[in-house]
């Protein structure tokens, strides 16, 4: 007996030493918070964690009031937007069939899926009436602010009328000017002049690469797009999907928009240009994904894979690079990891935040955006951890957006003082005009011609570098030639041909068409793999 109660109390005394001996914090998240805000968000956890902190401090030494964000995390920028669409559309249909007493049925939901392509003017009288009545309506998604992703998604929810304007803008005009948050900037938009959409921070698109593994394959370390064609990298280069990754997207619209300038430097025909440049883009991002270990729908994975030699180059947003070349320094010294904006390649773009229509806590989600760009939120993304203002357990590396931090009283206490992406653009400028019309097709044609028959494409590629390697170069090069054979989507056809499939209403007809492209392509690599082996 006395055995059994001695070993209770060394049980007791174990568990009860981390509570003797812990130290007294701050708790960061209140069990009884006086207010709440629900972001969603495409951020990982570090970045939700220091924000959730910074703001909850900020806001009550600013109002005595305690606070705490409810973060919805459905996955990337595409998965937050699938369920953005799924929120609106189910809360609409109960408006219209409740409230209003109206039939809900196929053509319905196919018109509210395709809100930002219905005009004032279109002719079907039911899409008028329905955009109109959600648009005079305070119908919401259960969600007061999207924090990050792509504008172009910022863009497409705005047209469907689920973001409202903020009013933000008209409320800190010292902000929003070319010494503070500039309008433009190297092409890109900062802003939204009605206040739909502010940039929050700045993102840049690069390459990741491990030195090690890349010395191991008898190549230099990638510095352009044009390098990650290098076939000595087959089978070597992380991806993430582009069509659940809005920032892979528009880091293959840099891609594009630098082979536009490149053969507008070589033939000053601004038209002929683009057309070239597409179709050349177009082909390089083949030859990249020919030359892929995978596609994964997580940037993180990707960082983790080239960090660790699993794949020598990657391609990744800067924050994620930065970061990651940053902790592994940290601990060894010398990174083998690496970060590099591609030479004249990539203009930064901004990280937006909106409001949604019918927020239930809009006072407050003002106040978040009062938080992330100013002073306290901007310097909270490039400091190091632990200096006054900046994060507390990770470095969050990323780029303010708010050009005053970047003066010499702040930059000592930067994790990183070398990164100004006002100053890293100079040789790269954005052409929205050139790209528009046809990026909403890009993530489409990605798609249909190069991972849907990313395993035939990957066949053709081998050989016809192995036909090179054995010297039969006629083969080699007749082969490449119909694996490039990208004749469906020249500019002008996409424009007409595969744009309007991006707006097709009829899910089925959407889906056979895809079918059909994929399977043209699935044919076209076979063959150029049989020409590769010489038959």
């Amino acid at each position: 007996m006395f055995k059994k109660l001695l070993n209770l109390l060394y049980l007791a005394i174990v568990v009860a030493i981390p509570f003797i001996f812990r130290r007294s914090e701050v708790q960061l998240v209140p069990t009884s918070p006086d207010e709440v805000i629900v972001i969603i968000t495409a951020h990982n956890e570090t970045l939700r964690s220091e924000y959730g902190r910074g703001f909850m401090e900020w806001y009550r030494q600013k109002t005595g009031k305690t606070v705490t964000i409810d973060w919805r995390h459905p996955g990337g920028g595409r998965d937050v937007s699938r369920y953005i669409d799924s929120m609106f559309m189910n809360n609409f249909r109960f408006h219209w069939e409740h409230v209003l007493q109206k039939p809900w049925g196929q053509k319905e939901r196919a018109i509210f899926a395709q809100l930002e392509n219905i005009k004032k003017d279109d002719p079907d009288p039911i899409a008028r009436e329905l955009k109109e009545i959600f648009l005079a309506s305070d119908i919401g998604c259960g969600v007061d602010l999207l924090f990050g992703g792509g504008v172009f998604d910022h863009k497409v929810q705005g047209a469907k009328g689920y973001t409202v304007p903020s009013g933000f803008i008209a409320l800190h005009p010292e902000l929003f000017n070319d010494d503070a948050i500039p309008e433009f900037f190297a092409g890109e938009r900062l802003w939204d002049a009605d206040s739909r959409w502010i940039g929050g921070s700045l993102s840049s698109f690069g390459i990741i690469y491990n030195s090690d593994a890349v010395r191991a394959l008898g190549t230099h370390p990638p510095i352009t797009w044009m390098d990650l064609a290098d076939p000595r990298y087959i089978g070597g280069i992380a991806i993430v999907d582009p069509t659940k990754s809005s920032s892979t997207l528009k880091s293959y619209e840099m891609l594009i928009q630098q082979q536009m300038q490149i053969a507008y430097a070589r033939s000053g025909d601004e038209s002929q240009a683009i057309r070239e440049g597409w179709l050349a883009g177009l082909q390089l991002i083949q030859k990249i994904v020919a030359n892929g270990r995978y596609m994964t729908d997580s940037s993180a994975q990707t960082v983790l894979d080239v960090s660790e030699g699993n794949c020598p180059v990657g391609i990744a947003t800067d924050f994620y690079g930065r970061s990651e070349q940053s902790n592994i320094a940290a601990r060894g010294g010398k990174s083998r990891f690496h970060f590099v904006i591609p030479q004249a390649g990539c203009s930064p773009s901004p990280d937006p935040i909106s409001l949604y229509r019918g927020a239930k806590h809009r006072e407050l989600a003002i106040a978040f955006l009062e938080y992330v760009l100013t002073l306290p939120g901007q310097q909270l993304l490039a400091y190091k951890v632990g200096v006054p203002g900046g994060p507390q357990h990770t470095p969050l590396c990323r780029a303010p957006i708010l050009k005053t931090v970047y003066q010499s009283e702040f930059l000592e206490n930067f994790d990183n003082p070398d990164v100004n992406p006002y100053r890293e653009a100079a040789n790269f400028t954005y052409r929205e005009a050139w790209t528009k019309p046809v990026f909403r097709a890009l993530g489409l044609i990605f798609k249909m011609a190069f991972l849907d028959p990313e395993d035939l494409l990957h066949k053709a590629w081998s050989r016809i570098q192995k036909a090179y390697q054995s010297g039969r170069h006629e083969d080699a090069n007749r082969a490449l030639a119909v694996m490039q054979n990208l004749e469906l989507f020249v500019y002008d056809r996409v424009i007409t041909e595969v744009m309007p499939e991006t707006r097709n209403k009829d899910y089925l007809k959407a889906i056979q068409y895809q079918t059909d492209i994929a399977n043209h392509f699935r044919e076209q690599y076979r063959r150029a793999a049989e020409i590769a082996k010489g038959h």
